[in-house]
């Protein structure tokens, strides 16, 4: 993941529109623990340490990251750092609440990753969605809204919460 991020940042305009950000984000995977650190919006640090109130820490159980990895579905956590802009630092820094993302894999599988904003466990919503929904989302093809109201994505929870999540995905 830390490659990948550099990649994405050397091909975005983060460092201009991040330039005095710190964006922290935690990634858990079943008892393993990864921070990124990114600064000014280009430069990337990895540890194994934990940040208590990270601005996003995403949680995921092995088994779901291995079903991701050999699916090729890691979209969901590899997305969040693509076209890093001022609106998604802007977005991440004032919400509070968390989601769950669980992914239908075209096998009829399905993974769950936890999102958590800003230490905040309420608000809660959920996402429900398909593996190529998701990639499409990430990947700017299409938006919340439209996979929304297209029914394609169905909201469990803080409706008001899961709308204010639209900047993250936009």
């Amino acid at each position: 993941m830390p490659s990948v991020a550099k990649e994405q940042l050397k091909e975005s305009n983060a460092k201009a529109e991040l330039d005095g950000t710190e964006i922290t984000m935690v990634v858990e995977v079943g008892s393993n623990t990864y921070t990124y650190i990114l600064t000014n919006g280009e430069e990337v640090s990895v540890s194994e340490e934990n940040i208590e109130k990270a601005m996003l820490r995403m949680k995921v159980t092995e088994a779901d990251m291995k079903s991701m990895i050999e699916t090729g579905n890691l979209d969901m956590i590899l997305g969040v750092q693509n076209d890093l802009n001022k609106a998604k630092y802007n977005a991440l820094s004032s919400l509070r609440g968390s989601f769950i993302a669980e992914v239908t894999n075209d096998d009829g599988s399905s993974v769950s990753i936890e999102a958590i904003l800003n230490g905040a466990l309420e608000p809660k919503s959920t996402f429900k969605m398909s593996a190529a929904d998701t990639n499409a989302l990430m990947n700017k093809e299409t938006n919340p809204v439209n996979l929304f109201m297209s029914g394609a994505m169905k909201i469990e929870g803080d409706m008001g919460f899961a709308m204010a999540t639209q900047p993250l995905f936009s």
